[in-house]
């Protein structure tokens, strides 16, 4: 977390991290689309609107903001629900700063899932492929296991073996 202005003092908290470790790869599942794109011209466009000190942009980026926020809150409670519904808001928020955000081939991979899910969204700036999936239940990520095996969107779909670090980030080289 940080504040406008120069001088940055970033603040860093942690997070628990059991309620999701209790969901990974049952009910939360990472998808490779095989369905990507650039996402630099979704990036500039929103970097344009914040210079230009555009109103609909900077109140859809400080609602991203509030809804990490919750995100946090929820996590810190392990309250799944509310969890489920952060994640779907933020795509929700994700898709009013760009409508380029959702491209008709993932709005028609998210319609086809849509009864199973309890929320879902790109990853990153959704360049790379890759969809977090969150089923309501483990019998609907079951359905759309099934689902997504019977009729992937391409040849490279797959899902996509999810887990979370316990060591935090670390910089290699090779």
């Amino acid at each position: 977390e940080s504040s406008p202005g120069e001088r940055q003092d970033i603040l860093v908290r942690w997070l628990p991290d059991r309620v999701l470790r209790s969901h990974l790869n049952s009910t939360v599942m990472l998808y490779y689309t095989g369905i990507t794109r650039v996402a630099k011209g979704i990036l500039q466009d929103v970097v344009r609107g914040m210079f230009l000190n555009a109103a609909e942009p900077l109140r859809v980026i400080g609602r991203i903001g509030e809804n990490a926020d919750r995100m946090a809150d929820a996590l810190q409670r392990q309250d799944w629900q509310a969890v489920c519904s952060g994640i779907g808001r933020s795509w929700d928020l994700n898709c009013m700063l760009d409508a380029g955000t959702d491209p008709p081939p993932i709005k028609a991979l998210f319609a086809r899932l849509q009864d199973w899910l309890a929320g879902a969204k790109l990853l990153g700036a959704g360049g790379g492929g890759y969809v977090l999936l969150v089923a309501k239940d483990e019998e609907a990520a079951a359905r759309i296991r099934r689902e997504l095996a019977a009729s992937p969107p391409n040849a490279q779909a797959r899902f996509v073996e999810l887990s979370l670090s316990d060591t935090g980030l670390q910089v290699t080289r090779s």
